[in-house]
This record gives structure tokens, C-alpha cells and sequence, in this order.
């Protein structure tokens, strides 16, 4: 033993230094490989970042491509073009402006400086014929530069395309190396690690710590990067750096989508730092064990009187394990395979529910007694059966084992066999840990969630029956969340939810009144002004209309009120604005026609007494002017004052159309020569500065109405337009027919398809101003001075216009004239009439009862009877003219009667006499016929209702033909 001892020694010295060595060894390549791995982390985090930062970059760029491409920068000039870009650049604070340049490589505009004096050019930029020539360019890179303000700047640039596809140039953004620097900086990684932002071509563009010297650079190494990084190296590359010449290892990561590339380096000396110390601490022990073994080897002899002593201290490491091994919260176990035992410190066999005992004994027996739960029974041995033949690198599974009292505990136990030459397990050790507390938790806060998602999805129900959709603005990140039931009330196909605010505003086109408005209300709330945001405003929707919407929200701040979260709700209102435009146009309708209501009350209150005046004006008018000799100055006076009194009776009329809607029998008109009569009066009346021009294409079309009526909207049409003229100008009256193939809006009405007359009254006026398009067929509405106009006349031919089913189209431009288009509906073709100028009647002594409460019309009737050959009976009292009939009923061959008197009404008076006898003609007088009368006087036997004032020859004709019957 004595003599082993030496050989022993040496080889235990031998065994110490190689596994020293050995272990040194190891332990650099695990650092290596560990800083390899921090550096590849670090690296690909901070690509991704950067990717985010160019991505927001190269959204903007994209979206300004699309406009140019669409044409929407072609009419900018350059202050709008600057304006716009300052816009676009907004929220991108990894840049320093953006610039807009054309084919040619000028510039057109910036947002960060006026344009640079005239001769600047990018044409000479080495990326520019890249950008030119390569028509599948998307985003290029170039390396830094100073900007013109002088500033470390990289420019990320986008192609230009025209219509054509053709190069028209390039939008570049003017990326900041400062930015990165400060990001890179702010990620505060290890001592002695560099971040490096560089092209892939090599070139440096941002690093930190900053080497200004550096910027703009080409270094070889990243391609030495690259491709150590294609190969898969599981190490990083060790390289001694360009740039200050410190010896480090480095990482490369590309930026996904960009030519881009992170280079994270760290300093050798640092990141083998614990390494060394670790080194120098196994060399010190080893060189202690070696000098420890050659001291063992001198004295070895003399030791072995002390062999009980180490023996001794061998049992209290042993116990000081075992205490160590009772003392940790988790289980210690070993399970030789070989000799079949297996061993279980005590904390183990308490952790998987076993009964106190032996810490070693059979393999068999200890599997008896720990129990699985039957459903995690089959997982663990198949996870145990794979690292058993070497599939897995180690034997970890977490499953519940039962405890003493029947309650399952979740346990995690994990181990690593250790195996022989042929690769067969030997042995295998591990731990046991005692899991339940943490799985509890882990269930607790899936049942959270679980909760969670169901009151999402109840929340989400619940809007969605509320016919609103959710947005939430980060105004921070600019980035915008829409739900499915916003984007499909918009008119969207559901997609991402969350994306740039600016992509939202891509696809939806606000109302051009109301974009304005939108833009003042968001900048109100968000200043504070208001304390809610709602807004109502209009957008473009896919089925083809403006779609109404009402918006509200409600911006979160912080400490300091600055707003950094808006959040609200959308909801489609088309519907009810639709009904409230409907309302409003009813309610327009239904006061204009209250307006014209309430006139013609008024005027059939005062139609009778005025014309019972005009009508003994007009008839002794008549009668004295056939008295008076043609070229006298009495025929003079007596034709003037006739003109007056036709005049007023006219003005009458006019009153009363507005209450005569539907009176009478409507019969075919020939609206050609109708208008052509018209115009004739027009032409000879018109001022000497005023021409007429005429176009009359209509032919035989004819529509059933009033000849009267449209020889009324043509005189008051053209009388607007002579006195919108002055004193010169042209008028132009144009008549013809159209076919409207589809539903037409006009100023006064929407008109159905169909066939209509088009009748054009144009001038070249002083136009119409737009306040007063809105009032112009109000009656006794006017724009002339007191006493030239009564306001009536547009009112008068929309009432005829109407009456008729037609519709008034206006066109007005202020100094250029107006134009108005009435359309009237026809239904067949007449051919014109020709005008007949016929005999006065005369009769032949017959007997003519006349009953009026107007004592001169009542003598004026008789005087007329009397001229035309017949003989006169006249009343004033219509119960006195009853009893005159009814003592001779046969005395009399008609009767002529008024309707309004206060003893009994002409259809009364009618009614009594008809009841006498039956064969009597009878004609009823009224100066306010309304439907209701002439309902009335049918029923009473009545032939034929005249209008007052009534000529010689209108009752000449109606006794005549009231006789012969």
C-alpha cells in the first residue's frame, strides 16, 4: 500500500490538472456560446424594433405614393406640397422632414425648410439612378450624410410612379441617427456592449456609443457577420473592431423587410471577465490540490496514523450533506439501475406523499408507493420512457401524486441518467419540487381569464345589439383600434383592428362640408374646450350614397391633463337624418300651402264686393265707350280708364288663383299657340334695349288645363325677366317636349318619368342672389321698390305650375341672368285653333229676370238687356225677385243671378225657382267661384257660372246658349 501510494499521488495529480484543464476549457466555451447567445437575443430585439421604426416610416411613404400615383399631389403647388408633408410627418419622430422630388431629381418640396435655392439637385446621389433604373425598387437605404441643416441624417427613399407606371421621381424621408443612437443608449445594455445600426452593403449608419468618425463608412466585417450567421455558427464571430481596434465578439441580426442589419458587439475582456476569475480560481485549486497531494505523497506514511481522523471527517461531510440536503425545500433522489435501489431524501418522500423511511431501498418497492394521479399516470412514464432511450436531454414532467390524507399534490420532478459506453442508462438522479402552490395559482388565473374573455364576449354582444361600433385612438403611437361592427358600418370588409391612424383615414372619404368641422371637434376636446367629443358628419359608403354618422368619445389624460387615449363609440344615423330631412321638406310643403291657403281666404273674402265695383265700372265703362267717337278725347279718357279697371280685374285674378286650384272643367290646351300669343303681347310691350328671342318646337302637344292659366305663368315668366333686364339685354323663350327616362329633382318638386313640356324663359339679368333663390315663389315676397311689384307673380305661376303636375326648375349666376324651366306633363297632340272673331248674340225680347244686392249693377244689367234685345226685369232684393216669379212664372224666359246677397244666396234662390218651374234657364253670377259653388249650383239647376266682372259679350253668349237649350 506503502509502495502504491507514489504511483496513486502522481496519477491523482495527473486526474486533478486534466479535469482543470478540461474544466477551463468547458467553461470558456460556455461563456462564449452564453455571450453568443445574449448578443443574437439582444441583436434580433433590437432589429425588430428598428423594423417598427422604419415600418411607421415606410407607411408614410407608401401612403404618399399611392396619392401620387392617384394624381392628388399633381395640383398642389409647393406651399401645399410643404404643408402636406408636414402633415404626413407628424408623429414620426425617427425622422428629420420628408422631401418630395421629381423625375429629374429636383426637388418640389420639403417639410422641415424651405425649398434649397435654385441648382440643388439629388441626381447625384449614388441611390438615385438605383432608384431610376430598377422599376422593382421598394424602399432603398442610403448611407449617413450631413443634411443641409447639417444634421447626421440616412434617407429611406420610395420610387415615384406616374399614371403610366413610368419614374417620376422619389419621396424620401430623412432618417435621424441621432434617434437610433438615443434608442440604442436607452436600452441600457451590459458594460462593454456596442449596438451598431449598418447597411447591409456594410456601410455604418448610427452607432452607440457614437463614433461620429465612423458614420457613413463601408467595414467589410458585416459581410463576415453574415455569412457566419447563414452558416449557423453556434458561436459569435471574434473579430478585433475596425473602428477603436478593442478585440470583441459580435452578433448580427437583419432587420426583417429592410436592408438593414444590428450588429451587437461586446468588449472580449468583459465578457470572459468571470471566465478568468473562474480560470484563476480552479488553477489556484488545482495547484492547492497538487501541492496538497505531493505533501500527502511525503507524508504519506506518516498519515496513515491518521487515517481514523480522516475517516472521522469523512462521516461529518457525510452528515453535513445529509443535513443539507434535509435543510432544501426540494427532494434529492437517485436511482441506481443497476443494483436496483433507489434513494429518496426525506424531504423527497414527503413531497411525493410517502410514508417516513428508509432513504434507500428498493427501486421496485419505492415506485409502489408513490401514487399518480390516474390521469397524469401514462404521461409520466412516457416521458420517462423517452429519456430512458435518450430522445430527450433530460427526464422533466410536472403530475400530481397523493398525499397521505387523499389529496393530490402537484409535484415537478426532474433527472438525468447517466449512461455507460453502450449508451445505456446506469443510473439516474434528480429533484423533486413541490409545485402546487404555483399550478394553483396558474389555475386561479385561468379561471380569470376564462371570466375575463366570457364578460368580453358578453360586452361584445351587448354593442353589437346596440348597433354601435367601438373605436380607440393611441394618440401617442397614432395607431387607431376599430371594431368588426365599426368597420362594417363604415362600409368595410372586417379586418385588422388595430392599425395606423393614417391607413384609416385611407379608406374613408369624409363629406367635403364636414371634414372641416370633424378636425375642429376632435382639436376641441382634446384641448379641453369641450368635455365630451360628438360630432355628426357624413362619409362615403360602398353602395354608392353619403351615409350619415354620429361619433362620440372621451379623451384620457394624465396628471398634467395632457391627453394620451381617446376611446368612443360610431353609429350609423342615415336613417333617422333621411326622416328628419323628410319631416323638414313635409313641413316646408305643408306652410306654403297654409300660406296660400290663408290668401285665398282673404281673397275670396273681399273677391265679391271689389268685383261687384269693377263690374259696373267696367260695364257702363263699356257701354259709354261705344257711345263715344273713335279719335276723341272722351273715347281717350273712357279707353283709359277701361285699361285701368281690366288692370284691376286682372290683379283680381291673380288673387284668386291661388284659391281656384281644380275649378272649372279642364280642357286640351295647345300650348304652342298659347305661348306664341303670349309672346306676341310680350314683344309688343318690351323696352327699346330689349330683344326677344323665340324658339317654339312643342308642335301639337297639348296637356289639359287652362289656356288662360298658361298664357299667365308665360306673361309673368317673361315680365320677371324684362325687369331683371333694366333697360337692354336678351330674352330667350323656348318651347319643346322631353322624355325624362328617370325620376328628376327640381326646385319645387321631384318628377316622375315620364313625357313633358319644357317651357324656357332665360335672360341676362342681374342674376339672383342664393338667400334669395330660397324665398322667390313666397307670396308677396319681392325684391322691387315699394309700389312696382305686388309679389304675387312667381307665387301665381308655382300654384299653376303645381296644379298642373308639373314642376319650376331655377338657374341663377349672379351678373350672368337666369333661367326659369317649367315642366308640365302632356298626354296628347291637338292641332291648333283658329281664332274666330264671332257675332254679339242678340235675342228677340225675351223676358230676363235679373237679381243682384248691388243696386247700380242692377241697372246697369238692365241697360245691357236692353242693348242686346232683351227685356229686363231687375231685383235688388232676392226675396222680392221670388215673389215676382212665383205670382208669373211664365212671364219669364231666364234668369240672371248673383250668388252672394243677404236674404238668400243665388243657388238658394235657384233652387226655389226650379221648384216652381223646372224648364227655367238659369245663370249664376259670383265674383269668388270656388268648386264648392259650382258643386253647388249644378245641384240647384243651374247652367252655367260666370266670373265677375262679366263683359256685354260673355252675357250675350251665356243667355244665348242657355236659350237654346
Amino acid at each position: 500500500m506503502r509502495r502504491a501510494v507514489p504511483w496513486l499521488g502522481a496519477i491523482f495529480i495527473a486526474a486533478i490538472v486534466a479535469m482543470a484543464v478540461f474544466d477551463m476549457v468547458r467553461t470558456h466555451r460556455e461563456a462564449v456560446a452564453q455571450t453568443g447567445r445574449e448578443l443574437v437575443t439582444q441583436a434580433r430585439i433590437i432589429a425588430e424594433q428598428t423594423a417598427r421604426s422604419v415600418q411607421a416610416v415606410d407607411v408614410v411613404l407608401r401612403h404618399i405614393e399611392e396619392q401620387h400615383r392617384q394624381g392628388r399631389l399633381d395640383g398642389m403647388d409647393s406651399t401645399e406640397l410643404r404643408d402636406y408633408l408636414r402633415e404626413q410627418a407628424i408623429g414620426l419622430v425617427q425622422i428629420n422632414g420628408l422631401i418630395l422630388f421629381d423625375a429629374d431629381g429636383t426637388p418640389r418640396a420639403n417639410s422641415f425648410m424651405p425649398l434649397p435655392p435654385p441648382g440643388v439637385n439629388v441626381a447625384s446621389h449614388p441611390l438615385f439612378p438605383v432608384l431610376r433604373d430598377d422599376g422593382n425598387a421598394r424602399l432603398l437605404v442610403a448611407g449617413t450624410t450631413r443634411g443641409i441643416d447639417g444634421e447626421w441624417v440616412f434617407p429611406v427613399v420610395r420610387r415615384l410612379t406616374s399614371a403610366t407606371g413610368a419614374f417620376a421621381g422619389g419621396v424620401a424621408a430623412r432618417g435621424r441617427v441621432d434617434y437610433f443612437q438615443t434608442f440604442f443608449r436607452d436600452i441600457q445594455l451590459d458594460p462593454g456592449t456596442k449596438t451598431t445600426l449598418m447597411h447591409r452593403n456594410g456601410t455604418l449608419l448610427a452607432r452607440h456609443p457614437p463614433a461620429e468618425s465612423a458614420l457613413g463608412q463601408r467595414f467589410p466585417l458585416l459581410d463576415d457577420l453574415l455569412a457566419a450567421n447563414g452558416a449557423g455558427r453556434g458561436e459569435p464571430l471574434h473579430r478585433v473592431s475596425p473602428i477603436d481596434g478593442v478585440d470583441r465578439y459580435a452578433a448580427v441580426q437583419v432587420v426583417p423587410d429592410y436592408p438593414l442589419a444590428v450588429v451587437v458587439t461586446r468588449d472580449a475582456d468583459i465578457a470572459l471577465a468571470p471566465w478568468r476569475q473562474q480560470a484563476l480560481g480552479s488553477a489556484a485549486r488545482t495547484l492547492a490540490l497538487a501541492a496538497l497531494a505531493a505533501v500527502m505523497m511525503a507524508f504519506a506514511m506518516r498519515q496513515f496514523s491518521r487515517l481514523d481522523a480522516s475517516s472521522r471527517s469523512l462521516e461529518a461531510a457525510k452528515e453535513r450533506f445529509a443535513l443539507a440536503v434535509q435543510g432544501s425545500d426540494d427532494g434529492i433522489w437517485d436511482w441506481d439501475h443497476v443494483g436496483g435501489t433507489m434513494f429518496a431524501s426525506a424531504r423527497a418522500r414527503e413531497i411525493l406523499g410517502m410514508v417516513p423511511g428508509p432513504e434507500t431501498e428498493e427501486a421496485t418497492a419505492w415506485f409502489q408507493q408513490v401514487h399518480v394521479h390516474p390521469d397524469d399516470e401514462a404521461r409520466r412514464w412516457q416521458a420517462l420512457d423517452e429519456h430512458m432511450a435518450g430522445h430527450t436531454a433530460a427526464y422533466e414532467q410536472e403530475f400530481r401524486v397523493r398525499q397521505p390524507d387523499g389529496h393530490y399534490r402537484w409535484v415537478r420532478v426532474r433527472g438525468v441518467a447517466v449512461r455507460n459506453g453502450s449508451s445505456r442508462p446506469v443510473r439516474m438522479a434528480g429533484s423533486v419540487s413541490d409545485v402546487d402552490a404555483r399550478r394553483g395559482a396558474e389555475e386561479a388565473h385561468m379561471r380569470i381569464e376564462r371570466a375575463l374573455r366570457q364578460s368580453e364576449e358578453r360586452y361584445q354582444l351587448a354593442v353589437a345589439g346596440s348597433n354601435e361600433g367601438l373605436w380607440d385612438w393611441d394618440l401617442k403611437h397614432d395607431m387607431l383600434f376599430l371594431s368588426q361592427r365599426a368597420q362594417t358600418l363604415m362600409g368595410l370588409d372586417p379586418g385588422e383592428p388595430l392599425r395606423a391612424r393614417r391607413d384609416w383615414i385611407a379608406l374613408t372619404h369624409y363629406h367635403p362640408e364636414d371634414r372641416a368641422q370633424v378636425r375642429r371637434a376632435i382639436g376641441a376636446h382634446l384641448r379641453g374646450v369641450t368635455p365630451t367629443f360628438e360630432i355628426e358628419y357624413r362619409l362615403w359608403h360602398p353602395s354608392g350614397e353619403w351615409h350619415w354618422y354620429r361619433q362620440r368619445g372621451i379623451a384620457v389624460r394624465d396628471d398634467g391633463g395632457k391627453p394620451h387615449r381617446m376611446a368612443g363609440s360610431m353609429e350609423d344615423i342615415s336613417r333617422r337624418r333621411h326622416a328628419e330631412a323628410e319631416r323638414e321638406r313635409l313641413e316646408v310643403q305643408l306652410r306654403q300651402a297654409q300660406k296660400l291657403e290663408a290668401i285665398g281666404t282673404l281673397a275670396g273674402g273681399i273677391a265679391h264686393d271689389f268685383n261687384n265695383i269693377l263690374a259696373a265700372i267696367l260695364g257702363y265703362g263699356e257701354m259709354a265707350q261705344k257711345g263715344a267717337a273713335e279719335g276723341t278725347a272722351l273715347r281717350r279718357h273712357i279707353d283709359a280708364a277701361q285699361a285701368a279697371g281690366l288692370r284691376a280685374k286682372s290683379l283680381v285674378e291673380r288673387i284668386l288663383a291661388f284659391s281656384r286650384s281644380g275649378v272649372g272643367e279642364r280642357v286640351p290646351v295647345h300650348v304652342q299657340s298659347v305661348v306664341g300669343e303670349a309672346l306676341d303681347l310680350v314683344q309688343a310691350s318690351l323696352p327699346q334695349g330689349v330683344t326677344l328671342e323665340r324658339s317654339l318646337e312643342a308642335g301639337d302637344a297639348a296637356l289639359l288645363g287652362d289656356p288662360t292659366q298658361i298664357h299667365q305663368v308665360v306673361m309673368n315668366l317673361c315680365a320677371n325677366a324684362v325687369q331683371a333686364m333694366k333697360s337692354s339685354g336678351t330674352m330667350v323663350v323656348r318651347v319643346g317636349t322631353e322624355v325624362l327616362q328617370a325620376p328628376r329633382t327640381v326646385s319645387t318638386s321631384c318628377l316622375p318619368a315620364g313625357d313633358y313640356l319644357r317651357l324656357v324663359v332665360r335672360d341676362t339679368g342681374m342674376g339672383i342672389a342664393p338667400q334669395v333663390l330660397e324665398r322667390i315663389f313666397d307670396p308677396f315676397f319681392t325684391t322691387k321698390e315699394v309700389g312696382v311689384g305686388t309679389g304675387l307673380g312667381l307665387s301665381l305661376v308655382h300654384g299653376i305650375v303645381t296644379d298642373l303636375g308639373g314642376g319650376i326648375e331655377v338657374e341663377s349666376r349672379m351678373g350672368e341672368g337666369s333661367a326659369f324651366t317649367v315642366w308640365l306633363p302632356w298626354q296628347r297632340s291637338l292641332v291648333a285653333a283658329t281664332s274666330v272673331e264671332e257675332p254679339l248674340q242678340l235675342g228677340d225680347g225675351e223676358t230676363v229676370l235679373i237679381v243682384d244686392d248691388e243696386e247700380a249693377l242692377v241697372r246697369l244689367g238692365e241697360e245691357m238687356m236692353a242693348e242686346l234685345g232683351y227685356e229686363p226685369v231687375g231685383f235688388a232684393s232676392s226675396a222680392a225677385a221670388l215673389a215676382s216669379f212665383r205670382s208669373t212664372p211664365q212671364r219669364f224666359s231666364a234668369v240672371l243671378s248673383d250668388e252672394s246677397m243677404p236674404e238668400m244666396t243665388g243657388s238658394e234662390l235657384a233652387r226655389e225657382i226650379r221648384s216652381i218651374r223646372a224648364d227655367i234657364p238659369i245663370v249664376l253670377m259670383s265674383g269668388y267661384v270656388t268648386p264648392a259653388l259650382s258643386v253647388r249650383a249644378r245641384e240647384a239647376g243651374v247652367r252655367e257660372v260666370l266670373s265677375k266682372p262679366i263683359v256685354m259679350r260673355d252675357i250675350a253668349r251665356s243667355l244665348a246658349s242657355a236659350l237654346r237649350r
